[in-house]
């Protein structure tokens, strides 16, 4: 009987092991990098209500995000009355190479934002590139700097 066993006994040969054990690694390393971004995004969230709320300036960060190249920033004004006019930001740590050319996702944004409302702004880095991963906290300032309200943000 035991010799019946032993000619018949079929394995998995080397080459195929191989194969599977690398597509299980890919898979592993997929899995994990998809679950860090959906972290990574939710904490930043939790930085950017928490940034907004506890100043109460009127000028709350709805979102902000990268394209790798520029910063784009969704602003709010929770004021009840009182146009905020978005006048710049700047980045932290400051100094040469760390500033920011803010302009205007559309021309009708440059005439401010209302109660209630939210607009997007597109925010140049002049003088340095955004590195994944590098954290960065950003004033961003409205009628010229007498509504400001801070956010830290991961470059992605």
């Amino acid at each position: 009987m035991m010799k019946f066993f032993r000619k018949h006994k079929k394995a998995v040969s080397p080459v195929i092991a191989v194969m599977l054990l690398v597509a299980v690694a890919v898979a592993a390393v997929g899995a994990y990098f998809i679950w860090f971004r959906s972290f990574q995004t939710q904490t930043q969230k939790g930085v950017q209500e928490a940034s907004s709320g506890a100043l109460g300036t009127g000028l709350q960060v709805v979102s902000f995000t990268d394209d790798g190249k520029v910063y784009y920033v969704v602003l709010k004004n929770t004021l009840s009355s009182g146009v905020l006019k978005f006048t710049g930001a700047k980045v932290n740590p400051p100094g040469t190479g760390n500033n920011l050319n803010s302009t205007f996702t559309d021309v009708s944004l440059n005439t401010g934002i209302v109660p209630g409302e939210s607009k997007t702004y597109r925010l140049n880095p002049v003088g340095f590139s955004l590195a994944t991963g590098k954290t960065r906290t950003f004033l961003l300032e409205a009628n010229n700097s007498t509504v400001v309200t801070s956010v830290t943000y991961a470059d992605s």
